[in-house]
């Protein structure tokens, strides 16, 4: 019997005919057919060719491959995608199990080989087991593979004897793992090295988490201590919570980073200084889901600073009490050349010393000024007086200041200002300091009938004022240095005529204060130096002028005051008195604050001049009472001292004092304080 058969499809089935012969003796003597409807079958057949293409598809796309291993007949069989993960190509995807041909042994990775038999081990007790080793393929390529190995049949007795596994290759996924947690390495060594520690806060939620560093922070155990808002809260000190609740606050609602210190208390009781900086995360309506960011330990650096704060303090003190104790000294010596100028001395030899003696003193104050200025810049307490200028009075006033020290040097000073008038807007002393400084400094490095040229041109919207001399010059590379504190350049120190290097330093911390800048020049050493220093110019139209007063020329004795000197040193107290006497005042000298409160009770003076460190009684004191009597309240009341640092002008304010005048005085200068007479 032979048998044939042929299919016929439909639209709506498939159709199978099976034919069947019966023959005899080799002949064909009857047929019998048998039609079949198989299209319940060929659907079937269809669907798990279009399962086994997903199939297929879904393993290259997840870069996944198979393979089944029958432990019995010690065979296993590769998809082509488990060839490809492993780099292998078998004949007809057959493989064998143990022994030295084992293609799966032989890939693994001899750090991962005896997970093999753990895998056979797990089957025999679970049907499904998660598995992940890495392999090396015949090229050398490292590959990692993640995925489960399922049981598809067991003996009699249990075991398993065929496995399916399917793997997929997750090398990059561990590579990112591992460069992940190299990162999180590094951040927590850093977090450690830093004293910092990391928190992120579900605003939602309300739950906050921190880093184990974060702990460390607020000296901590995370065993015994639960992070909330409000147990952080409780943590910050009294006098600092309402600030970090409310900058907290503050900065979630209006979309801003948080920054801010503040102290916290440790256990045993100490108080720390912690730097909080973060940021918040918000959804799509605008509402605040996430806070995240770092606490870092800043006590160190708080100490530093208030360290640096307390030796900042100690330079302070220590500059003006050495101001005033030069003042001191300088006061008679001041005075004493005022009385041998009034006192018609014609001896050429003694004139000449008086005026040397005269220019030194003024130098010497001009430079305790600088000091006390230069103290008051670095800490930030220095303010302007800022008014409408001409900068023709700026040159004039820094002129009028220099020019002594010009002259002792028998330098020649020229002088080019621009015809049309130039507005400034800015502290007139101030400016004609920053100029008077930069003729002082020519006048020092220029040897003896140097030329110094003072000149100003407009540039767009700046003046540019520049000082030129033909002194010793700078070397180019000690340019970028000359602005610094205490600056002087190696090849002015045996050259110059003293000082301490903080004339030009002062002068460029003021054109700052302005808005300007200033810049140094030189073609070199013994070639000379340019100084420009640039302004904005003020082109607001210029108010209607006062009238301007008219001085009258100096006379001898422009009216009689009648006048008490107080001071501790009987020096400059009789010095001074003796200067005013020879300008035909009436004059009384006390010793110490209680005689001067007696004194001006008994003489009743027009004007009290009161220096500040009495014994018995101080100045400020002294002030104090005769303003509480009735005949005081209008007395012209002067503190005069070595003091000039800004809280000791408000305290002579405070205390009632009219004036405030720094040793040594200017007797002229001082006149100008008394009170008017018609």
């Amino acid at each position: 019997m032979a048998a044939g058969g042929r299919a016929m499809s439909t639209s709506a089935r498939s159709i199978e005919t099976v034919v069947s012969v019966l023959a005899v003796d080799g002949r064909p003597r009857k047929a019998i057919a048998t039609v079949l409807d198989v299209s319940a079958r060929r659907r079937a057949e269809a669907t798990l060719r279009e399962s086994e293409a997903r199939y297929r598809s879904a393993l290259k796309a997840g870069r996944m491959g198979s393979w089944e291993t029958d432990l019995r007949t010690g065979t296993r069989t590769w998809s082509n995608e488990g060839m490809a993960l492993f780099g292998i190509d078998l004949p007809g995807g057959r493989g064998t199990v143990g022994g030295d041909s084992d293609e799966y042994q032989a890939a693994m990775h001899p750090d991962d080989r005896h997970l093999a038999r753990r895998f056979h081990a797990l089957a025999d007790e679970v049907d499904s087991f998660p598995a992940e080793y890495r392999i090396v393929r015949p090229d050398g390529t490292l590959v990692w593979l993640s995925g489960r190995g399922l049981v598809a049949a067991r003996t009699a007795d249990g075991k398993a004897h065929r496995l399916v596994s399917i793997m997929s290759d997750v090398t990059e996924r561990r590579h990112a793992e591992e460069a992940l947690r190299k990162e999180r390495e590094r951040l927590s060594l850093a977090l450690s090295a830093g004293q910092m520690g990391a928190f992120d806060l579900d605003i939602r939620e309300d739950v906050l988490w921190w880093s184990p560093q974060t702990y460390a922070v607020f000296g901590l155990n995370p065993e015994t201590f639960t992070p909330t808002r409000e147990s952080v809260a409780a943590l910050v000190h009294p006098d600092d919570r309402a600030m970090f609740l409310r900058r907290r606050a503050e900065a979630i609602a209006k979309h801003e980073q948080l920054e801010l210190e503040f102290r916290i208390l440790r256990p045993g009781g100490g108080w720390a200084w912690v730097s909080h900086r973060g940021e918040v995360e918000y959804d799509a309506a605008g509402r605040p889901v996430r806070s995240f960011g770092i606490t870092m330990d800043i006590t160190e650096r708080k100490h530093a600073e208030q360290a640096l704060r307390d030796a900042d303090r100690k330079k302070d003190d220590f500059i003006a009490t050495l101001a005033h104790e030069l003042r001191n000294p300088l006061a008679p010596i001041r005075n004493a050349v005022e009385v041998l100028r009034r006192t018609g001395q014609r001896d050429p030899q003694a004139i000449w010393c008086r005026d040397v003696i005269d220019r030194q003193v003024a130098q010497m104050a001009h430079l305790l000024d600088d000091l006390l200025d230069v103290s008051r810049m670095t800490r930030g307490g220095f303010h302007l007086r800022r008014e409408s200028l001409q900068l023709a009075t700026v040159i004039e006033r820094a002129i009028e200041i220099a020019q002594p020290i010009v002259d002792a040097a028998g330098h020649a000073l020229t002088v080019d200002l621009p015809a049309p008038p130039v507005g400034l807007e800015g502290d007139l002393t101030r400016l004609a300091q920053v100029v008077s400084n930069l003729l002082i400094n020519a006048a020092k490095y220029t040897a003896a009938a140097g030329r110094i040229r003072l000149a100003a041109a407009v540039q767009g919207d700046d003046v540019a004022i520049t000082v030129q001399d033909s002194g010793i010059g700078i070397d180019e590379r000690q340019i970028p240095r000359i602005f610094e504190m205490f600056g002087q350049v190696e090849s002015a120190l045996a050259r110059s005529q003293g000082g301490l290097g903080i004339g030009l330093s002062l002068a460029k911390g003021l054109v700052e204060l302005h808005g300007g800048r200033i810049e140094a020049r030189s073609a070199g050493l013994g070639q000379g130096s340019e100084f420009v220093v640039h302004l904005p110019i003020d082109r607001r139209p210029a108010a209607s002028p006062a009238a301007t007063p008219v001085v009258a020329e100096p006379v001898a004795n422009p009216g009689r005051y009648r006048l008490l000197v107080a001071d501790d040193l009987h020096e400059i107290a009789d010095s001074l008195a003796r200067v005013f006497e020879l300008m035909g005042h009436t004059v009384e000298v006390a010793y110490d604050g209680e005689e001067a409160v007696r004194r001006v009770d008994e003489f009743r003076p027009d004007v009290a001049l009161l220096d500040l460190g009495m014994p018995k009684l101080n100045g400020y004191d002294a002030c104090r009472r005769i303003r509480s009597t009735a005949w005081g309240r209008h007395m012209t009341l002067i503190a005069q001292t070595g003091w000039g640092q800004d809280e000791d002008r408000r305290r002579t304010r405070d205390a009632g004092f009219d004036h405030h005048v720094l040793k040594p005085i200017d007797p002229s200068a001082l006149l100008a304080l008394f009170p008017h007479r018609d």
